[in-house]
């Protein structure tokens, strides 16, 4: 599926790679466990948010398409199902090792540029440095 999906030659497909990024939300902590629930936690809080700004800012009349949304981005899905979703499509969590090997797994299968979401909601600064600091000296090494 995807890019190969669009009938492009290998050169194509290249630069195609090249031009673009995938992004996901990024959370490195001392164990997988804290990591999951760390950034379950945060991302509750950044999709009441996000649902909050929708309804409060979009016009009266303004309905998503379905097509478009998703078990993160419907509103009528509860949490209990939008973060497992959020978290096992568009996350890579857990210890160093961990998420080196999640990244390693994108590298392999083509993706060349990886836009970081580091920051969630009510995430302390404390927070979001520490896990910062263990994706650049303890994962980032490893793809230079």
């Amino acid at each position: 599926a995807g890019i190969d999906a669009g009938g492009h030659d290998a050169a194509k497909k290249a630069r195609l790679l090249a031009q673009s990024a995938l992004w996901r939300n990024v959370y490195v902590a001392e164990s997988n466990a804290q990591a999951e629930d760390e950034l379950s936690e945060f991302l509750v809080e950044t999709r009441a948010h996000m649902m909050h700004v929708r309804e409060a800012y979009n016009p009266p009349d303004f309905t998503p398409d379905p097509a478009a949304l998703n078990a993160w981005t419907d509103p009528k899905v509860p949490d209990s199902e939008a973060i497992p979703f959020v978290l096992s499509t568009g996350s890579l969590y857990g210890t160093p090792a961990r998420v080196r090997e999640q990244v390693a797994e994108l590298r392999d299968v083509g993706v060349q540029h990886l836009l970081c979401q580091t920051g969630f909601g009510a995430m302390s600064h404390e927070h979001n440095i520490t896990s910062m600091r263990r994706f650049g000296e303890q994962v980032m090494p490893a793809f230079s």
